[in-house]
């Protein structure tokens, strides 16, 4: 816990890396996990997979989409900006008006718009909480597949926490030490 507790004076840099391995990965693993589990209900039931199985599948897979985005597009950006602000980097003196190659607006965008999207897929991970009724044929394996789900809940929960509190308000302080937005 201590390590929350430091988030406020951890530059933005250490902070990415830090969600990239804590956050990022782990999701990442969570949703192969997860998929490998409901692949394996699918294979046991057959033709006759739930819907719920079938959702399941679906809401990994948008979650792996927008884990990988984060880590192909948001980190590298990150690594740039932070380069930038330490090097004393002025982007009103990059050549034209607007013509700064990192595309800083679009990034704090881009992070709001996924958080949405995360947003919508927790609410309808909880829409889509697998009622286990006993006359299911695998109830231990649904089981687990609903326990999985939870997890992957309860961490894109966390993620969208952690980067609405820190890593937005930390790009946005990096973005205005370089002049972004003069």
């Amino acid at each position: 816990m201590a390590k929350q507790d430091n988030h406020d004076s951890e530059t933005l840099q250490s902070f990415v890396e830090w969600l990239d391995t804590s956050h990022y990965d782990p999701i990442y693993t969570m949703c192969g996990t997860a998929k490998e589990q409901a692949e394996k209900l699918q294979q046991e039931m057959q033709q006759t997979a739930s819907q719920y199985v079938t959702l399941c599948k679906q809401l990994i897979g948008e979650i792996q989409h927008y884990i990988s985005i984060k880590k192909e597009q948001l980190v590298p950006y990150v690594h740039s900006l932070s380069e930038k602000d330490a090097a004393g980097h002025d982007c009103r003196n990059c050549t034209g008006t607007g013509s700064c190659s990192l595309k800083h607006d679009m990034q704090l965008i881009e992070i709001n718009q996924s958080h949405q999207k995360i947003k919508d897929i927790i609410y309808r991970l909880q829409m889509v909480s697998l009622p286990l009724y006993s006359e299911t044929i695998r109830i231990d394996l649904y089981k687990i597949l609903q326990n999985q789900m939870a997890l992957l809940e309860n961490k894109l929960a966390a993620l969208v926490l952690l980067e609405e509190t820190y890593l937005v308000p930390k790009i946005t302080k990096a973005q205005m030490n370089i002049n972004v937005h003069d």
